[in-house]
């Protein structure tokens, strides 16, 4: 309960800051469903055969858990360690929100291309094969971009006071972002196990 209140109280206090992110986040959401319509027909094509080599291999449930989870957590603690990287920096603002921007192209791309390609089916592959790990990795991009946001801000006003060092904000910091691997690699455990179950069942 104290957690939930914690984290309730934390998104109270940086409401402007997640109003940007969601915004952002959206913004190439929408941008990444947009370019879909401009792909070139060998581009696409060449797309649509990954997509059904996917799905057949979801059919005959040979893909391996294993690989699957390994290569999703390394892609996910990819983007937790830039935006760490990032939140340490005095130009981390502006980047932190381009990777928060690239992440909704490429969500939005793949929603976008998976209706195009497949109409109701591929609404219906996004929301068993797509959906499920994302209800984890957003909530969780967004509010450690927010946390990565703040910390940028903090080295910039340059806070090294009494109530807290600088060395006690990075060493905060730096275990938030091993929280946040762990809570990534849930996700993770999701994409490899929960989904291509989805997806067996729907095919």
């Amino acid at each position: 309960m104290d957690l939930r209140l914690r984290i309730k109280q934390h998104i109270q206090e940086n409401r402007g800051q997640y109003l940007l992110i969601g915004f952002i986040f959206l913004a190439g959401i929408i941008i990444g469903n947009y370019k879909v319509s401009g792909l070139e027909g060998g581009v696409k094509n060449y797309l649509l055969s990954l997509v059904d080599s996917y799905l057949q291999g979801g059919a005959e449930r040979s893909l391996d858990g294993k690989s699957i989870i390994l290569a999703a957590f390394f892609n996910q603690a990819r983007i937790v360690l830039a935006i760490w990287f990032l939140g340490l920096t005095v130009i981390g603002l502006p980047l932190i929100l381009a990777v928060v921007f690239l992440r909704g192209i490429s969500l939005g791309f793949t929603v976008g291309f998976l209706y195009q390609e497949k109409a109701i089916a591929g609404i219906l592959i996004s929301l068993v094969s797509v959906l499920p790990q994302n209800l984890v990795y957003i909530p969780l991009l967004i509010m450690w971009s927010v946390i990565a946001l703040n910390f940028s801000v903090f080295i910039i006003k340059g806070k090294n006071t009494s109530i807290m060092p600088l060395s006690t904000g990075l060493l905060s910091y730096s275990i938030l972002m091993l929280v946040f691997l762990f809570l990534f690699l849930l996700g993770a455990i999701i994409e490899a196990y929960l989904s291509p179950w989805f997806l067996s069942l729907f095919i």
